[in-house]
């Protein structure tokens, strides 16, 4: 009797840490369940997977696949979540958790499909509708669950109820009915234009603008920690757990997130910079984080001198990130900013700025 005791009080803190999971992190799920991750996480932003997730069917894991014909829901819709997003990969978070950042999601002839833009994370099952109720099955991470749901369709927007979805611990209910899905397909009203998460975004090439004469900007790729000329000085992005040296002065945008050393840039305008008066010969910054992190642009002194993918400039160890250093200016009072773009939905990772004396 007591070892059945230990037993479910294991179980139940095993669960209670699921959900902890689920509700401080985002959703992923590694190659081994049968779904994909980004085809290519190394390259870093997940382009590529939602036309390979167009590509496959369900399969019938505990109910037969329906007979594919044409639904009065069926589309695509997108929504996007404003809390913060998954800025970290992540293997055991629970599937279907509810993530800021764009959300994309399809029903075709029986196929419902569904994909984070953050991570890549994505997954399909198959569906019917009976009047108002939508069926969801065979689904890879709830094989044997079906949920059912009250649908509307009104003016191009899909909103889902749940009636009951026991699918990851509740969690996809909790996402599907989170909000309206808005209808991606080019309807007849005056200046349509295509929700946020619709279509995979238009990747930017890394670039240096023209600099000023004498100013140069070097990319390095790896953490420059690692190098054997580490900076004099180093400043932690997050600006708490040191003491500024005379002369520097880190701030950032309110809406930006702690994580650790680091600060986190989501907001369409979150920024953090550092300025100071001592005469340096350089001034960099660290972008450093898993391949979630997205694309972002360097400021000295007002002036762009760098943008780019931050998780492409290098990566070893499922560690992306670089170093961007500015060197060849006058020794007077400097600035640097860093800013996020909004290209996609991916977060920015800023490590911290280092200073070469």
């Amino acid at each position: 009797m007591k070892n059945r005791f230990h037993f479910h009080l294991l179980v139940l803190a095993l669960y209670s840490l699921f959900l902890v999971s689920c509700l401080t992190q985002g959703s992923d799920k590694d190659m081994s369940t049968g779904m994909s991750v980004p085809a290519n996480p190394v390259a870093g932003t997940p382009t590529n997977v939602w036309s390979s997730l167009l590509e496959i069917t369900p399969v019938p894991y505990a109910s037969p696949l329906p007979e594919p014909g044409q639904i009065p829901l069926d589309g695509t819709y997108a929504k996007f979540d404003p809390a913060p997003p998954q800025w970290l990969s992540c293997l055991r978070c629970a599937d279907y958790c509810p993530a800021g950042g764009a959300w994309r999601m399809q029903f075709d002839r029986g196929v419902m499909r569904i994909y984070y833009e953050v991570t890549g994370w994505n997954s399909l099952a198959s569906y019917t509708v009976v009047e108002d109720r939508l069926y969801l099955f065979n689904d890879p991470y709830c094989k044997e669950a079906t949920g059912e749901y009250l649908w509307k369709l009104v003016n191009g927007k899909l909103t889902l109820e749940v009636v009951d979805d026991p699918c990851s611990f509740q969690l996809r209910g909790r996402n599907l009915s989170g909000g309206a899905w808005e209808g991606c397909q080019v309807n007849d009203a005056a200046n349509f234009e295509q929700p946020r998460g619709c279509t995979d975004p238009v990747a930017e090439p890394m670039s240096i603008p023209t600099l000023p004469d004498g100013l140069n900007v070097t990319v390095h790729e790896a953490d420059v920690r690692l190098n054997a000329s580490t900076p004099d000085v180093i400043i932690n992005a997050n600006g708490l757990d040191q003491s500024m040296p005379e002369g520097v002065h880190l701030s950032n945008s309110e809406d930006s997130i702690l994580y650790g050393t680091n600060r986190v840039l989501w907001r369409d305008d979150d920024w953090v910079e550092v300025v100071t008066d001592v005469p340096f010969s350089s001034l960099g910054v660290q972008f450093r984080g898993d391949y979630v992190i997205g694309w972002a642009r360097v400021l000295f002194d007002g002036n762009e001198v760098w943008r780019g993918d931050t998780s492409r400039i290098w990566s070893v160890l499922k560690i992306h990130g670089g170093f961007i250093e500015i060197s060849g200016f006058a020794p007077e009072e400097h600035t640097v900013r860093v800013e996020r773009l909004e290209i996609d939905s991916r977060p920015v990772v800023v490590a911290f700025f280092g200073f070469h004396r």
